[in-house]
């Protein structure tokens, strides 16, 4: 069904979550699933960016080690999120974005904003993954 997922994630927890879910999807349908993390500035220096990217990248390695994602198939880059998840997918011919979500109350925060904006103008389906509430 799906032939290429395209997952964004944070490194944290919750992102290792939503990369779970993720990587069982592509198991089930045979797809390659590409892992990728954006780092939310707009206005950085080139050097500001690479030592960020620096910084968050074992982060990442590590997660998508634990669900053998090849290096190949990971991405970290600085920017809008929404928009450059939207423009990855397609750069990528995902099928698929996988993305987690917050549950919180009221209109506005049902979906976070870059949920919503993935939501909003993706050309492939998106699918938002709840993220699960740590035990108290």
């Amino acid at each position: 069904m799906y032939k290429t997922i395209l997952c964004a994630i944070e490194a944290s927890a919750e992102g290792k979550q939503v990369l779970a879910k993720a990587a069982e999807m592509a198991e089930l349908y045979g797809s390659k699933l590409i892992v990728m993390h954006v780092l939310p500035y707009k206005l950085l220096p080139k050097d500001y960016q690479k030592e960020l990217k620096d910084e968050i990248s074992p982060k990442i390695e590590e997660l998508c080690a634990d669900f053998n994602v090849p290096k190949k198939n990971r991405i970290i880059k600085v920017g809008k999120p929404y928009e450059l998840i939207c423009n990855e997918a397609i750069k990528r011919k995902a099928d698929l974005i996988m993305l987690g979500t917050h549950s919180k109350k009221g209109i506005q925060a049902l979906i976070g904003s870059t949920a919503n904006g993935v939501a909003n103008y993706a050309d492939c389906d998106v699918s938002l993954v709840r993220i699960a509430k740590p035990a108290h």
